[in-house]
């Protein structure tokens, strides 16, 4: 009996031993001065939410915790003048990060992250150029020097998204049963990668293993891909919930949408430079010329607030309708991250143009409406 005993502490230590055995430690450095006792969060990467916070002391900081299964995350920092950011595998183990010079070892796939993207000396020397002329810019003392400035941090910021791209296309080929690979496969989307399309982006999430289908930015992206495809030219409008403006009462796009019409979308918000020129440049003028024609416009206002919409409104002088967002969503259904996103509809519905700006809207219309030109 004794013996019995005996053998069921020693069960139940090592699985005490293997459930902490299961936890992280991350050992941090942060050796900046102004940055000792202040604050240093676990960012969750996937929607930003804090998982966890301690404070830097002496220019060091841990945290310790458990993990179901391998979590990327960020390690941020920040004073009033600087900011401070790195990314992390929370696994298992003992995981060393220094947050100044992004040295990662500890773990397996803290290893492959850094042997993969951090010790890229090729992508390091082209960040390197791309703050140079940053720093460049700002110390130029006449316009024609900062348009020359510009026009080489336009090139060079070309050559680094092209590489970027290459860079993350081949660790995911390398590492397609990992949170690595789905790591690189998410930014490739955020690269705006022209082959990435839904249809891609769903097969190979489709014949892909857990770790890739688990990772929520994955998901994520996969999602605005999808919305994005689902209201291309060709495609029917997606029906947006809200408020009318003019009314105050909830209404719908359907609602306000006229089979006699052709009709532009603007995605805009009163707070919205680019939005507010492009209202007073282009579309209060073209309701004006075109309405009796057959075109109407329908503002959606989204990310805004009511009483700044109505303000917006009377100074920009709008007068075709106004749809309020209120549920959130439109942006999202339409896979739309910018604004002002403006969409042209026939008269059944049918989206005929996306993302057209400035100069364009007009012979859109024109062509739309069947006038001549």
């Amino acid at each position: 009996m004794q013996k019995i005993f005996n053998l069921l502490i020693v069960a139940t230590l090592l699985t005490s031993l293997t459930a902490c055995h299961r936890g992280y430690t991350v050992y941090g450095e942060l050796p900046v001065d102004e940055m000792n006792g202040s604050m240093v969060y676990l960012r969750n990467i996937a929607d930003g939410s804090m998982l966890d916070s301690t404070t830097i002391q002496d220019g060091k900081f841990e945290f310790t915790g458990k993990t179901e299964q391998p979590c990327m995350v960020s390690v941020f920092a920040s004073s009033a003048t600087t900011r401070y950011m790195s990314n992390i595998v929370l696994e298992k183990g003992k995981i060393h990060i220094n947050v100044i010079n992004d040295s990662l070892y500890g773990t397996p796939l803290n290893d492959l992250y850094y042997n993969s993207f951090t010790a890229d000396t090729a992508s390091a020397r082209l960040e390197g150029v791309l703050q140079d002329l940053s720093a460049k810019y700002y110390t130029c003392t006449t316009p024609d020097e900062q348009v020359a400035v510009a026009a080489e941090y336009s090139v060079a910021m070309s050559a680094y998204e092209a590489y970027k791209l290459e860079q993350n296309r081949r660790v995911f080929q390398k590492n397609k049963d990992n949170i690595i690979g789905a790591y690189a496969l998410s930014e490739l989307v955020n690269l705006q990668d022209e082959s990435m399309t839904y249809h891609k982006l769903d097969s190979i999430m489709s014949h892909s293993g857990k770790a890739i289908n688990d990772f929520e930015p994955l998901r994520m992206a996969r999602k605005w891909l999808f919305n994005i495809d689902n209201t291309s030219e060709g495609k029917n409008y997606v029906d947006i919930d809200g408020i009318d403006f003019a009314t105050g009462e909830p209404a719908k796009l359907s609602s306000m949408l006229n089979k006699e019409q052709v009709t532009l979308l603007d995605f805009w918000a009163s707070w919205c430079g680019p939005c507010r020129k492009e209202i007073t440049d282009n579309l209060v003028r073209l309701y004006t010329k075109y309405n009796s024609k057959g075109l109407n416009i329908i503002g959606i206002d989204v990310w805004d607030k009511i009483p700044d919409h109505k303000k917006a409104v009377e100074d920009l002088g709008i007068t075709y309708p106004q749809l309020i967002d209120t549920t959130k969503t439109a942006t999202d259904n339409y896979g739309i991250n910018s604004i002002p996103a403006i969409l042209l509809l026939d008269k059944e519905g049918k989206i005929i143009k996306r993302n057209i700006r400035g100069e364009a809207i007009e012979p859109a219309i024109i062509e739309a409406l069947g006038l001549k030109k």
